[in-house]
């Protein structure tokens, strides 16, 4: 899951069909791929230009993940409507109490080397990517749901083959809960859920990713030779065994970038055929021939925190105040130039389970705020706190703009310093610091009265279900709960852990229909309480030359496997390939 401020970015360059050129070292790069850092940024030096790791159980970037995406596959994945759609199973179903999940896999599924692929495969990549030697940073996530996957992580028991991961035959695969969770399946579409090959790890061992090449794949490409980190680019071609659609394409390159500027220019001189449009080239974007820029709502939602031990954050009203009194539509409109959506939602608009009709705090539906109503909570927050307006001179709204830094977010964060201002006449020091000390403090944030006031953030959307945000951001005893809802001194911290209750609630229904009526209630609570303070879901501006055929807009970062077979090239000759 993505907690941070920066976005990862995606470039493509394609090589066609009619291509004559069977080199693999050319100067065209089919596919590329921008990412910047991981999950967690280092301090401005971090000039990372490839991958983490190919190891789909333990990469933790985009860079890597694009990759992955290509080369592996699991039982299930998202389509491009962010819809979960059977991969390597053919089927599936889950037991009336939602504990038991049975695939039947497609019949002759093969690795990229032509070897039969079979339920032993599936479990033996699903428990590998739990065990602790593996070090994996998302399964516990993604997979924790699987019964005694939190034992296996500690090491308590050595597999989960057998028990909860079982393989009866050779094409069926069940798989146990330890409670009910109808996100599960789209949890599992992450990559750490892919099948790798048993045989070859154990010949190569941590270094198996390095021999891909020699037959590891399932997805709809092959890495073309053996690779390793500290390399421009990966080289991969369609796998002739693959068990869906293939690729139309002869090849395609990962080249990687560091800045996104750089990555835009590119797209401009004609060298890559698909790029990803920074906030700020947005405007050159749209005097683009019509139809190169590509505009869908993302799923990187983008917000404000609020310390709930800090006084006078403890104050319902003085929080409502604050949100009311920010004019959303403004700063999307001018500081961001339509490449945010303002909102007054925590889950993203276009995945299963979003509410269109939820309002923002204090029943104000619109975005635009009302700072009439604002000042008025404010007033009568401060009053029930016994407090005045001083006490904001003390309150630090610490951010980390980047280095260099962002204008549009330090616009951002002046324009709304401004607008408390002017609507409730208080004003808050902004201090802008270095990373290392942000996130550093961020983290002692929880269940401290001493940590941050205010903060921005944004969260990724890992897979689309109200739970990836809801139940991981605000649930009792999470990690990610650093605004401390529902572990505060609060008056209406008993309101805060019913809606907990709510979530877990929720997380547990057995009935879909059910579980996104139950969120859609959590989630006007959490945001009636300012539990976040939202401002934006991300738009994906993407530019797309004209040669470029069959290509799908998608909030994600990754082309669905089978999408690959709908992607070609024509001659049009404003294309990287025919410069």
């Amino acid at each position: 899951m993505a907690l941070g401020l920066f976005l990862c970015l995606l470039v493509l360059v394609l090589a066609g069909c009619d291509q004559q050129d069977n080199t693999l070292d050319g100067p065209n790069a089919p596919l590329a791929v921008n990412q910047q850092t991981g999950v967690f940024p280092a301090v401005g030096e971090n000039s990372q230009s490839d991958f983490t790791s190919l190891d789909p159980a333990r990469a933790s970037d985009h860079a890597s993940a694009q990759v992955i995406s290509m080369a592996f596959t699991g039982l299930v994945s998202l389509d491009s409507h962010l819809q979960v759609k059977p991969q390597l199973a053919e089927s599936y179903t889950s037991s009336d109490n939602a504990l038991t999940w049975t695939f039947k896999l497609k019949p002759n599924l093969k690795f990229s080397d032509g070897t039969r692929l079979t339920s032993q495969d599936v479990v033996y990549s699903l428990d590998r990517a739990l065990q602790p030697l593996t070090a994996s940073s998302t399964a516990s996530t993604f997979l924790g749901s699987i019964k005694d996957a939190d034992k296996l992580r500690r090491g308590e028991i050595q597999t989960l083959i057998g028990d909860s991961l079982q393989a009866p035959d050779a094409q069926t695969v069940i798989i146990q809960l330890a409670r009910p969770d109808q996100s599960f399946l789209s949890a599992l579409t992450n990559g750490c859920a892919s099948v790798v090959k048993k045989q070859l790890i154990e010949k190569y061992g941590s270094a198996w990713t390095d021999h891909v090449n020699e037959g590891g794949s399932t997805g709809p490409w092959v890495i073309a030779r053996s690779i390793k980190q500290a390399t421009r680019y990966i080289v991969l071609i369609p796998n002739t065994y693959y068990y869906g659609p293939r690729p139309k394409l002869k090849k395609a390159i990962v080249t990687y970038y560091i800045n996104p500027q750089t990555v835009y220019r590119a797209y401009e001189a004609g060298q890559i055929d698909i790029a990803p449009v920074p906030s700020n080239q947005i405007g050159r974007a749209r005097a683009l021939p019509v139809g190169e820029l590509h505009q869908v709502p993302g799923l990187t939602m983008y917000y404000y925190g609020l310390n709930y031990l800090t006084r006078p954050f403890d104050n319902l009203k003085v929080r409502q105040a604050l949100a009311l009194a920010i004019n959303k539509d403004v700063l999307a409109h001018d500081v961001y130039s339509g490449t945010m959506l303002a909102t007054n939602h925590i889950v993203p608009a276009g995945i299963p389970g979003y509410t269109p009709q939820l309002s923002g705090p204090g029943g104000v539906s619109s975005t635009k705020g009302d700072p009439q109503k604002a000042r008025q909570l404010l007033d009568e927050g401060l009053h029930e706190e016994g407090v005045t307006r001083d006490i904001f001179k003390n309150v630090s709204f610490e951010v980390f703009s980047g280095i260099p830094s962002d204008v549009n977010i330090k616009s951002e964060y002046n324009s709304i310093r401004t607008m408390w201002k002017d609507f409730l006449g208080i004003d808050v020091k902004i201090n802008d610091t270095s990373e290392a000390k942000y996130y550093s403090d961020l983290q002692n944030t929880v269940n401290n009265a001493k940590g941050l006031a205010i903060w921005r953030l944004s969260w990724n959307i890992d897979y689309p279900d109200p739970r990836a945000v809801l139940s991981s951001q605000f649930g009792q005893g999470m990690s990610n709960n650093i605004q401390n809802y529902g572990q505060n001194n609060a008056l209406n911290v008993d309101q805060q852990q019913e809606t907990q209750r709510l979530l877990t609630q929720a997380d547990a229904a057995t009935n879909q229909q059910q579980r996104y009526q139950l969120y859609a209630q959590a989630e006007q609570r959490l945001v009636d309480d300012v539990a976040w303070l939202p401002l934006f879901q991300g738009v994906k501006s993407t530019v797309v030359k004209p040669c470029v055929q069959g290509w799908t807009d998608s909030p994600l970062d990754q082309v669905a496997p089978d999408d690959w077979a709908k992607i070609s090239l024509s001659s049009n000759v404003s294309c990287a390939h025919n410069v």
